[in-house]
């Protein structure tokens, strides 16, 4: 280690120690209670043999799902000898879903359906299932707290029989998420909009139910992506708060520099094999990148990452391992190259944002030739757009280069305008009715519709309701301090009521309601002339035309 590298490395062990990591101290949980009723499924030979293993269970139910595996007739021999006052189900496995304490499992038996559990312990769910069989059965890349699937002949086995007594009793684990349904854009007035956290769970925790994000606390991994993928900050990873881990972050950074460290680059990893990894090769690392453990490594995302690029960091690298779900993986690596992009745009360096491997953890070039920027003040928003924003700003004023006023951003991007074909919007406000950002606004008194650009996501709902087909969302990213105003897109003078004077509506929505409504039989001669009142005279002139012809309250 050369002596420059020695001493980031000294700067780099003062800061880590200076500076604490913010850990909840009282986090949320969420609990489970299992009594240790076990359902076992795969062949039989092999399901009666870890059975007459686990007889320190509660119970021990049997599903046969597969043919035997060993035709062997020493080893067959022996497995029927085991469990032989166990019944063994054979039947065709329909469903099952739940998590640890709530297992249901649905099977079909001549031609019926049934609870196993009803069926086999009078009980309404399982509390844990050992899966013997080749075939998982959940469809997910991380499986449900309470369900083991292990081949017979792994090694694992043997170490998940003596495990499996021990899940009993009252668990508990962290609730790693928070929700504001009020900022989401998932859906609104039975239109649907953003689906990205949908998309990217590895667990199948989050769900959609009557138009509103769900997320099943006791399915949840923690994974991170849907807080990364989210683009209003509606979901948040609760562990830590991000506010707090932006300033810790920020804190980290400015110890670093402080102490003598230059060039400092923020090595994201996870609390497992992310930190084993740093662990094994701490001495290897070079001394100017600064390890900062995360409960997963997508738990920090793109305002993170630009926050610590703001601060002085001159690269970001995020350590991929075989522990992150490939759904998250592929979401990384779509984040992470449309940061890549809004970088080079900005006159910056691409590869300051990187998601490397274990094998290029040793080989990755500390950034020599990266441009060193005057760390931001304190970056301290509540929400993650503006702290997103906040960092964007900066890292547009440390760019000392001409920028053009906007960069192009590919389809998807959460960023953007929208734009109104004048000719066709009535400025009916269906498009603000559904934003979720209050992207879109009223003009109030005036028929006028607002955009304020920071605030849109892009999620497409003002698109879908619109009844003119006159929106199109346009992505990008807008360079200028109008990105933060509100600005009127369109607006046209208002319809004058014909009895009293009163503007009270757009002059395209009162015409269009003329030539719709024209030759309804409620319009017809001088009742047409009500579409051209405001509310008031609009009554009035209803009541004083019955008065004066009361037959007509018969149709009424």
């Amino acid at each position: 280690m050369t002596n420059e590298q020695s001493r980031f490395a000294t700067a780099r062990d003062a800061a880590l120690s200076s500076v604490m990591f913010p850990h909840n101290l009282a986090p949320a949980t969420v609990s489970f209670s299992t009594y240790g009723h076990l359902l076992i499924t795969g062949s039989e030979d092999m399901i009666r043999l870890a059975a007459e293993q686990l007889r320190d269970m509660a119970s021990l139910t049997l599903l046969v799902t597969e043919n035997v595996q060993n035709q062997d007739s020493e080893h067959l021999e022996k497995a029927l000898n085991c469990a032989t006052d166990l019944t063994v189900y054979s039947a065709k496995l329909k469903a099952v879903k739940g998590f640890l304490g709530q297992f249901q499992t649905i099977i079909e038996q001549n031609g019926e359906t049934a609870e196993l559990a009803k069926v086999a312990q009078n009980r309404a769910t399982f509390d844990l299932i050992l899966n013997l069989g080749e075939q998982n059965l959940f469809n997910t890349e991380l499986p449900p707290a309470g369900y083991f699937h292990v081949k017979p002949e792994s090694d694992q086995l043997n170490e998940l029989i003596d495990e499996l007594p021990g899940y009993i009793g009252e668990f508990d684990k962290p609730r790693y998420f928070q929700i504001n349904n009020d900022i989401c854009a998932h859906s609104s007035r039975g239109q649907m909009g953003c689906t990205r956290c949908l998309e990217v769970c590895p667990a199948d925790a989050i769900s959609s139910l009557n138009d509103k994000v769900e997320i099943n606390p006791h399915l949840c991994h923690g994974a991170g992506g849907c807080a990364t993928a989210c683009p209003t900050g509606a979901i948040n990873y609760a562990l830590p708060q991000p506010q707090r881990l932006h300033e810790y972050l920020q804190r980290l950074l400015q110890n670093y520099l402080s102490q003598g460290g230059e060039k400092p680059v923020i090595l994201f990893h996870d609390h497992e094999q992310g930190k084993v990894l740093v662990d094994q090769n701490r001495d290897s690392l070079a001394g100017n990148i600064i390890p900062v453990q995360l409960e997963e490594v997508a738990a920090a995302g793109q305002e993170s990452w630009i926050t610590c690029l703001a601060s002085g960091a001159i690269q970001v690298l995020l350590l991929d391992t075989e522990a992150v779900p490939q759904v998250v993986r592929d979401l990384l690596n779509k984040e992470v190259s449309l940061t890549q992009l809004m970088l080079d745009g900005l006159g910056y360096n691409s590869s300051q944002l990187q998601l490397i491997s274990s094998e290029q953890l040793l080989q990755i070039s500390t950034g020599s030739d990266f441009k060193v920027i005057q760390p931001a003040a304190l970056i301290n928003q509540s929400e993650k757009r503006n702290t997103l924003f906040a960092a964007i700003d900066h890292l547009v004023e440390q760019a000392k280069t001409e920028l053009p006023s906007y960069l192009a951003l590919p389809a998807g991007a959460p960023f953007g305008q929208v734009a109104v074909n004048n000719t066709s919007c009535t400025l009916c406000m269906s498009c603000v009715a559904v934003c979720p950002t209050q992207s879109l606004t009223d003009g109030g008194e005036k028929p006028a519709l607002n955009f304020t650009e920071q605030s849109c996501v892009q999620c497409g709902l003002c698109e879908g309701a619109c009844p003119e087909k006159a929106i199109t969302l346009e992505p990008r990213l807008l360079l200028t301090e109008q990105r933060s105003q509100r600005i009127e897109i369109h607006a046209e003078p208002a319809f004058e009521c014909i009895s009293c004077g009163k503007p009270f509506a757009p002059r395209s929505t009162v015409e269009k309601m003329i030539e719709k409504l024209s030759g309804h039989r409620m319009f017809q001669g001088p009742a047409l002339n009500r579409l051209k009142m405001c509310e008031d005279c609009r009554v009035q002139d209803i009541y004083t035309d019955l008065s004066a012809n009361p037959e007509k309250q018969l149709e009424l």
